[in-house]
């Protein structure tokens, strides 16, 4: 806080890549994770938790948390429980689906988790539409290339969003999740001038968010014209395991 943060993240269970413990393991105790969150909040910060497993989900959902990142494990109670809470899902969808483009080249460990990952998440995130949850849109990027990031949207919608509840996932859903829909989130009068635009309609082809050719920041235009070419800037998979945090 003393530094300038905006948010605070915990790790609340164990991770794909991390090699010394399991996905879905708590690494919070109910009460741990209940001070953490009144201490943020009393700060009028959000919390937010890396978390894969379905314990350490319920228990950080009963803490207050503001959203629950990946949640891959959830089952169906705990999905009930997040949406009697009101709180955020952030599926990460498009994470696991880069690591598992290349699984063969990670560590065997690592194979494992992420494989168990890719299949429960794709349930969990089915059910969590199919009950109405809140669901945020946030892609876990550095873990894969960034620039990528429009392609959760289409992974989001073949598992039965509908594509204009996905593009809302990213815009006014993500602004309440964050406390800033005051200025942000819906094209309104008094909000910024945040807009985006693209050739084709998102609504009958979601793929259409991948060829952004317009782009234009509190009124400001930062691109009017064709999408840039891709950039090679090194991924973070290049990167020895121990620097990949989630």
């Amino acid at each position: 806080m003393k530094n300038g943060a905006d948010v605070i993240k915990a790790a609340v269970s164990g991770g794909v890549f991390s090699l010394a413990d399991e996905v879905d393991t708590p690494q919070f105790t109910p009460a741990e994770m209940a001070a953490l969150v009144d201490e943020s909040h009393r700060l009028r910060k959000k919390v937010a938790v890396h978390c894969h497993g379905d314990t350490a989900a319920r228990d950080a959902i009963n803490a207050g948390v503001d959203s629950i990142e990946h949640g891959s494990f959830m089952k169906p109670d705990t999905l009930r429980l997040l949406k009697t809470k009101g709180t955020f899902l952030t599926p990460t969808l498009m994470a696991v689906e880069f690591i598992m483009g290349k699984i063969d080249t990670y560590p065997p460990a690592v194979q494992a988790k992420a494989r168990a990952a890719a299949a429960a998440r794709s349930v969990m995130f089915r059910n969590a539409v199919k009950m109405g949850c809140k669901i945020s849109f946030g892609t876990d990027a550095a873990v894969f290339p960034h620039g990528q990031n429009a392609k959760e949207f289409k992974l989001m919608v073949d598992l039965g969003m509908p594509p204009i509840e996905a593009l809302k996932s990213a815009t006014s859903v993500d602004a309440d999740l964050l406390g800033i829909a005051q200025k942000t989130g819906t094209l309104e009068k008094a909000k910024l001038a945040d807009v985006i635009a693209m050739p084709g309609d998102p609504t009958s082809d979601i793929t259409a968010t991948e060829r952004v050719s317009f782009v234009m920041k509190e009124g400001r235009i930062i691109r009017n014209g064709p999408p840039a070419a891709p950039t090679h800037a090194r991924s973070t998979t290049d990167l020895p395991l121990p620097a990949l945090m989630d």
